[in-house]
């Protein structure tokens, strides 16, 4: 039981097929760390003292994913990255839990007074960014690998960490109206989406990743089966029947926004190569997980 000085902390993947608690001083801020993993995911991490963390449900989804800087779990059904141990650095041998899980009481990564970037991996991530192009594969896995020539028009690379799935942008990522929010989905995935239309996008190795459908499944998230990271999404939009029932003025309209939506091609900024994400006009909106429930809560 939590003491008088510590929350009890309620903590979950997306689904929910994977979930904790956790007894901690009140959360106000967390450790950003600057790897390449982390980076990709945005992870935000605390440290909870023995015993604080208490499995309550675990559906066998947990994926394990190994880099040479971190071991981490994330869930193979909604792609939420949940717990981890860096193996080199300030936190080697740390167990880490990911606060972006923590469903009550809600803690709002907007909100979190300051980060604490740990510099001491930056090299390491330097490092693989030089080498990524020029990775050699077994011959096995070599036609599972997404990375190769790019296109002659490509402005931006998309790849998730282990490179099985890449986007390649054809426009200027900078000219792009980019957004981020604050709900459940989006922020147990750190998701910054950027919106193209698809003929301005390439994608390769979608073989390589499994499709997270939430709420009405008007859109997909998909997540690399190996490493987790979500680079892209698919849109498919409300059924056309639903038009039908809309007035013609209302309907003409609707159907207007809905092809628009059609011809989009989201990616995830997270998982752009060579940019500084902090130099980016992003549009935030503070929105929260309210509505949020699991299965049972629904009902």
């Amino acid at each position: 039981m939590a003491s008088a000085q510590t929350l009890t902390y309620l903590g979950n993947c997306h689904c929910g097929g994977y979930r904790f608690e956790i007894s901690l001083p009140r959360i106000e801020s967390a450790i950003s760390c600057s790897c390449s993993v982390c980076s990709k995911k945005d992870s935000l991490w605390v440290i909870p003292e023995e015993k604080a963390f208490r499995v309550v449900r675990d559906d066998g989804h947990l994926v394990e994913y190994e880099s040479r800087s971190l071991k981490e779990k994330f869930c193979g059904s909604c792609g939420t990255q949940v717990t981890a141990e860096h193996q080199i650095g300030d936190l080697a041998r740390c167990f880490l839990v990911n606060i972006r899980t923590i469903r009550s009481p809600y803690v709002n990564p907007f909100q979190l007074k300051y980060f604490t970037p740990l510099m001491s991996f930056q090299s390491l991530t330097l490092k693989r960014k030089t080498i990524m192009t020029a990775s050699v594969v077994d011959k096995n896995e070599a036609k599972q690998i997404a990375v190769g020539a790019s296109h002659a028009l490509t402005q931006h690379n998309f790849v998730c960490h282990c490179q099985r799935i890449r986007a390649e942008l054809l426009v200027t990522l900078q000219d792009q109206e980019i957004k981020e929010d604050n709900c459940s989905a989006c922020v147990r995935n750190a998701y910054i989406g950027v919106y193209p239309k698809k003929e301005q996008v390439i994608i390769y190795g979608r073989e390589n990743g499994f499709e997270y459908l939430t709420g009405r499944k008007y859109s997909g998230a998909v997540h690399c089966k190996t490493c987790g990271v979500q680079v892209f999404s698919n849109i498919y939009g409300p059924p056309r029947s639903m038009f039908d029932k809309l007035a013609p003025e209302r309907k003409e309209k609707a159907l207007k926004v809905y092809h628009k939506n059609m011809q989009l091609q989201p990616l995830n900024v997270r998982a752009v190569e060579g940019v500084d994400i902090s130099s980016l006009h992003i549009i935030r909106s503070d929105e929260g997980t309210e509505g949020y429930k699991l299965d049972e809560e629904k009902h």
